[in-house]
């Protein structure tokens, strides 16, 4: 196998001139679009990292109100706790009042039924004595003189 100087000489040759053509028409074209591209993806970039620290800024943001949320809601559960505690005390209260007037008017209402059952019984003495008294006096006294002595000794036993 030879080597021939010309056909070495005009490879060399054309590859320079398909060089020189492609440089002209296509190396800038390809060499912009390259560029355009590097410097969409460093703004795509750039973009995403400002994204990020707006992302990062935000979620911290979000989670300080999240945390004043968290105490806010536990400072107004303990608040209604508060309430409900002294709704309950005040309720029972209210209860413990009503009960001692309850209890109060029924030993009122009892002393009352006692002085009542007492004047009836004083009152069936008084007709019993009187009863007696004239049947064994045999002679009736004035009811209303009668009826006066006896509760004079009533009272005075009674005391």
């Amino acid at each position: 196998m030879t080597v021939e100087f010309w056909t070495v000489f005009f490879t060399i040759l054309n590859t320079f001139i398909l060089y020189a053509i492609l440089k002209k028409y296509f190396f800038d074209k390809v060499n912009n679009f390259m560029e355009a591209r590097r410097l969409s993806i460093e703004n795509k970039i750039k973009e995403a990292n400002e994204n990020y620290e707006k992302a990062e800024k935000l979620l911290k943001e979000y989670e300080e109100k999240l945390r004043s949320l968290e105490t806010e809601g536990k400072k107004l559960i303990e608040e209604y706790k508060k309430k409900a505690n002294d709704l309950y005390e005040d309720i029972l209260d209210e209860a413990k009042k009503e009960s001692e007037v309850i209890i109060e008017r029924a030993k009122k209402e009892a002393k009352l039924e006692i002085e009542k059952a007492k004047d009836d019984i004083k009152r069936q003495i008084v007709d019993l004595s009187f009863l007696a008294a004239s049947k064994a006096i045999e002679k009736e006294l004035d009811y209303e003189m009668h009826h006066r002595l006896i509760m004079d000794f009533i009272d005075k036993v009674g005391s």
